[in-house]
């Protein structure tokens, strides 16, 4: 009998699992050449990746998943009772095309408490094989990046083990939510508008937290969304979720779709849903109208319940659904006439935008319905309705009724004579939105269709009207809508002055900008958005300072942006996203410190940075990655102060705090991120001469990037990074063969890199004065002309006032005392 092959290490599962992937995703017949390419460069991994293949041939040969892991409940061999992991399980509570839920209970007398654990279908398992599990697993992945009050909760998740040579099957563990749809429990509770609309915007509020973190949920509807007896809302089921990110979303439709059911509910679908277009936040924002349509009249906008299915998709293709409140006049009732008025007006428009036909009509994403409900509660103009001057003043009069009365009477008498003269103050007043309107849409919708073909130039005529316009106009005397548009239009054209190269200019525009946000500021002084946006024209004045070299100027508008978030956070105290905006800015700051030559001023930034990241990882849990990026800042102030233990140990905590993110081990920048610090910290360990240690750190960063580089061979910032990690390995194995193994490879990659169009800095000169600098140990007569090469550019590149920073001086220096010894040998 053969041995069977044992299971791979799960230290190497990570560089394994995406590549695995990759290979199932090919046709078999074209696995072999695949494997060939990997082993010329790592012959020990795809010798794993071959086993691993070869694992899988032999058990698809013993039809193991014909069966189903988990026998069907009720009969004589149900599954209740059974232990999954740490829960037993008591009763199935629901099951579809994908598979199965079931109520649970933990044995393991940690906590006590019921779960909803989730089974995927095993026939499907097999019949679909690999693109199925991902498709399932993704649900798990998608849960692990979601942390919010109205969402149902991952707990866990693990693989139940089967009998024979079948695999484990994969299950979720969820927070069990008792309640009942949002619909049957607003018709129990029998709860008036006000009281829907509070309730919905709960809804809203976790579907924009999914928004926030570029996750679809794709099938909102009611038995989705459950209502506990304590009236709190929690939304369910990502098991269909679309990642917008298509590199950590590769998609697995298709057969198994056409199996298992569509992706969606067609009652709920978008019109690019039923027409297979493509998704995005706005199809969400669909459903999202289609259900605020029914909690508010009671009906479906397309129709009767009993339309047959044709009917329906074909009215949500093809017609305009009716008003909200038409639609409850039409049903009658004792109460239609009553509740068509509460609907009448800004319900009504806000339901009609979130269900257009077209997606980019509709509100771009749930926060901005959910803007609309907020002020509608609070009997505030909404966004969704044109700004009339009229419907302005109807707002403010319901807003402040007893303090417009007494003005009122004495108005009356002068509202004849002042009619004309206002008509035509309101004509010139329109004329004026149009044309900022219409700037503003060309400034904003052009670039995006004129970058890829290299034609920003074409803008520069509308640029050029633009700033015309608005020289003519003094800021002073325009209102708060021209200010903004004002502020808006000068931000865009900055915008594509940066994307020009033109910094001058950007810095003009950027500053302009930053002139009218502040004076909006200065006028509503207590208006979070008003704070916000000035602080995003602060922050852009400092990005073109910095670049510019004025590193004074852009600390000092680092620090009014910083400022300025830290007012908003005291305006909104109950908004992370402030505390996000605090985080950056010191952020920022450190980095700039760090620049000048300032390390213990940048320590102290990165330490308050440290504690703004931790303060909103319990809601955002994706800030992990920044709270990442930080410790390796604070690893590099820690160098420049001389301290590389206190920089290793820094480096390291980066890494624990990457990697306890649940989608760790499939997140790329996750990678990425260790990747980078068992790199620092293989340098940090050759500069207190650990060789070992540091070839080891090395090794281990190379085939970290290797893998990286694999999975996107045209990420160059990845490519650049494999040729760093090269260097250190040949650098902590200085005088021996192996090293000299290494700069062949990279040469390669800095060739490469340097023919690109525009090279950045970080590889024609720290990159590559490095590789230079090893070049001439090994080879010196071929080394010298090329490192005169350098030199020269390097001359050139301060020639235009841009200065070196330390590393790139030590360096250089390093290739100048090279260059000295070749011209010293023999």
């Amino acid at each position: 009998m053969a041995t069977p092959t044992p299971p791979p290490d799960k230290a190497r599962w990570p560089a394994l699992s995406p590549l695995l992937d990759q290979l199932l995703d090919l046709d078999p017949a074209d696995r072999p050449a695949r494997l060939a390419a990997l082993r010329a460069d790592d012959p020990a991994l795809a010798d794993e990746l071959a086993s691993l293949l070869d694992r899988l041939a032999a058990l698809d040969s013993t039809r193991f998943l014909d069966g189903p892991a988990l026998p069907a409940p009720g009969g004589p061999h149900s599954a209740a009772g059974q232990v999954v992991g740490a829960y037993q399980l008591e009763r199935e509570i629901g099951r579809g095309g994908m598979g199965s839920v079931w109520l649970a209970r933990r044995t393991d007398g940690r906590f006590e408490g019921e779960v909803a654990i989730k089974f995927l279908q095993a026939d499907l398992f097999h019949r679909y094989g690999p693109a199925l599990g991902a498709r399932f697993t993704r649900e798990g992945r998608i849960l692990g990046r979601l942390a919010h009050p109205n969402i149902a909760r991952l707990l866990d998740a693990g693989h139940l083990a089967a009998a024979g040579p079948a695999p484990a099957q994969p299950y979720l563990v969820l927070e069990y939510v008792q309640g009942e749809p949002i619909d049957a429990y607003c018709t129990r509770e029998v709860l008036d508008v006000p009281a829907r609309l509070r309730l919905f915007v709960d809804v809203l509020s976790a579907v924009a937290h999914a928004h926030n973190r570029l996750i679809l949920h794709r099938d909102l509807k009611p038995s989705n969304i459950l209502v506990t007896a304590s009236g709190e809302v929690k939304l369910l089921d990502f098991g269909i979720a679309k990642l917008l990110d298509a590199a950590d979303d590769p998609g697995t439709a298709g057969d198994v779709t056409q199996h298992a059911g569509p992706a969606f509910t067609p009652q709920y679908a978008a019109p690019e849903q039923l027409q297979g277009g493509d998704v995005t936040t706005a199809t969400d924002v669909y459903a999202l109208g289609v259900l605020l349509f029914q909690l508010l009249s009671g009906q479906h906008p397309t129709g009767a319940a009993d339309d047959a299915p044709l009917q329906r998709l074909q009215a949500v293709v093809q017609f305009d659904p009716p008003r909200l409140s038409e639609a409850v006049l039409a049903a009658g009732g004792p109460m239609a006439v009553r509740r068509a008025r509460e609907l009448r007006g800004d319900l009504d428009t806000i339901v009609a935008r979130a269900l257009k036909k077209v997606p980019a009509e509709r509100y771009a994403n749930a926060a901005d319905l959910a803007d609309d409900l907020r002020r509608t509660l609070a009997h505030e103009p909404i966004a969704a309705r044109p700004d009339t001057w009229t419907y302005r003043s109807a707002k403010f009069l319901r807003r402040h009724r007893l303090a417009v009365v007494a003005g009122t009477l004495a108005a009356v008498a002068l509202t004849a004579t002042a009619g004309v003269a206002w008509r035509e103050a309101r004509q010139a007043q329109q004329q004026q939105a149009q044309a900022e309107g219409l700037i503003e849409f060309m400034l904003g919708d052009l670039p995006g269709k004129l970058k890829p073909v290299g034609r920003l130039d074409a803008l520069d005529a509308v640029g050029d009207r633009a700033l015309a316009y608005y020289a003519a106009q003094s800021p002073a005397r325009l209102d708060a809508d021209s200010l903004g548009r004002r502020a808006r239009a000068l931000h865009l054209i900055g915008e594509i002055d940066e994307q020009r190269g033109r910094l001058d200019e950007a810095a003009s525009r950027f500053g302009a900008a930053h002139d009218a946000t502040g004076e909006l500021l200065a006028r509503y002084p207590d208006s979070p958005e008003h704070v916000f946006n000035h602080s995003q024209s602060a922050f852009w004045v400092g990005v073109i300072a910095r670049r510019l070299g004025q590193r004074d100027a852009a600390e000092a508008a680092w620090q009014r942006y910083q400022a300025l978030a830290q007012q908003g956070a005291l305006l909104q105290p109950e908004r992370t996203d402030w505390r996000v905006e605090i985080a950056y800015a010191g952020q920022n700051l450190g980095v700039l410190q760090l620049e000048s030559d300032r390390p213990a001023d940048a320590l102290r930034a990165f330490e308050q940075t440290l504690q703004a990241w931790r303060s909103v990882l319990d809601d955002q849990p994706a800030m992990a990655l920044e709270l990442g990026n930080t410790l390796g800042w604070i690893a590099k102030a820690h160098e420049a102060q001389q301290d590389p233990a206190a920089a290793i140990t820094a480096q390291r905590a980066k890494i624990d705090a990457v990697q306890a993110m649940p989608d760790a081990a499939r997140n790329r920048e996750v990678q990425y991120l260790v990747a980078n610090a068992l790199f620092e910290i293989g340098q940090l360990s050759l500069a207190l001469g650990r060789r070992d240690d540091a070839a080891d750190h090395a090794q281990q960063a190379l085939g970290r990037f290797q893998t990286l580089v694999q999975l996107d061979p045209d990420n160059l910032d990845w490519l650049s990074q494999l040729a760093w990690a090269r260097l250190s390995l040949a650098e902590a194995q200085a005088g021996t063969p192996l090293a000299r193994d290494q700069l062949a490879p990279v040469q390669a990659i800095v060739g490469r890199l340097m023919a690109q169009p525009a090279p950045k800095v970080r590889w024609a000169i720290n990159l590559r004065g490095r590789m230079l600098s090893l070049l001439a140990v090994k080879d010196p007569a071929r080394a010298r002309p090329v490192m005169m090469a350098y030199l020269a550019d390097v001359a050139r590149h301060q020639a235009d006032g841009k200065p070196l920073d330390a590393e790139q001086v030590a360096i250089v220096d390093a290739v100048r005392t090279a260059l000295a010894g070749t011209a010293a040998s023999p």
